[in-house]
């Protein structure tokens, strides 16, 4: 039964008891018909006010239903429209190859939130953005556990969203937030080229192991993903050339399979020696 419904009911009967004990009390008080009269027509105002109200009521749900941009915030709704006003604006010059790619991109991201709603696996395009999003949604004393192979320097220095994604590691760390990373190395050479990364990360108070990617190929058949099995939640990095295409899974099932083969991958790796000094 609707809200709408519940209350026209509910208007109905106390305006039927209303009216028998406006009889009952004029013909008891012998009140003048005209008294009668204006107290039943006070209660006919009263109802059609409350119909109004249901009417605005069920106007204003149908108006955010056909403009769902209503209930975002003020910034939001800009970019929103704005969003919109372009998808338009290029949907006219579907001719330009550019553009067509552009709209599809568009169609990917409806795609992608449908099936994010349904709590369904998806692909993102930017590891740094989800392992961030991810990263700082945790709370001291919840962990983040990674298995990486951004084992080059300028994964850690370079742009934008790199240094983004360097600084949070050190805040959240700092904050209470426990981090587990195992870098996996093709080469010792690696490991000297990755110095400066693993000083800066160990100090912060991040937990760094390291492994060569030849002792663990049966246990990471991905290039690297990281999981908090706090919030249940994962990325995963199918492919080393692909590191920017990324799949983000609630899946539970998977998120436990991550989990042991990290803790597998972290007993057969290396503690570097300055941290465990």
């Amino acid at each position: 039964m609707s809200r709408a419904l519940l209350l026209r009911l509910i208007v109905a009967f106390f305006g039927l008891l209303f009216i028998l004990l406006t009889l009952w009390a004029g013909s008891h008080y012998h009140f003048g018909y005209s008294i009668t009269l204006v107290v039943m027509l006070a209660f006919a105002m009263a109802t059609f006010l409350a119909e109004l109200i249901i009417v605005i009521d069920s106007l204003e749900k149908r108006i955010k239903l056909s403009y769902p941009s209503l209930e975002l915030s003020p910034a939001e709704q800009i970019s929103v429209n704005e969003t919109l006003t372009i998808y338009n604006r290029l949907k006219k010059q579907h001719s330009v190859v550019s553009t067509r790619i552009a709209l599809l991109e568009f169609d990917n991201i409806h795609t992608m939130l449908k099936r994010a709603e349904r709590g369904s696996d998806y692909i993102f395009h930017d590891i740094y953005l989800a392992s961030m999003v991810l990263l700082g949604s945790l709370e001291p004393g919840q962990t983040f556990k990674v298995v990486s192979n951004l084992t080059k320097r300028f994964y850690w220095k370079t742009g934008k969203h790199a240094s983004d994604h360097s600084e949070l590691n050190f805040r959240q760390a700092r904050k209470g937030v426990t981090i587990e990373r195992i870098f996996v190395l093709n080469t010792k050479n690696e490991l000297s080229g990755l110095a400066e990364i693993i000083e800066e990360q160990a100090q912060a108070g991040i937990h760094i192991y390291y492994v060569f990617k030849d002792s663990i190929k049966n246990l990471l058949p991905y290039a690297s993903f990281a999981i908090s099995e706090d919030l249940s939640s994962g990325i995963v990095c199918h492919r080393e050339d692909i590191l920017g295409k990324v799949t983000v899974t609630t899946n539970s099932e998977w998120i436990t399979d991550l989990a042991t083969r990290f803790d597998e991958i972290k007993a057969i790796s290396n503690v570097p020696s300055s941290q465990s000094s």
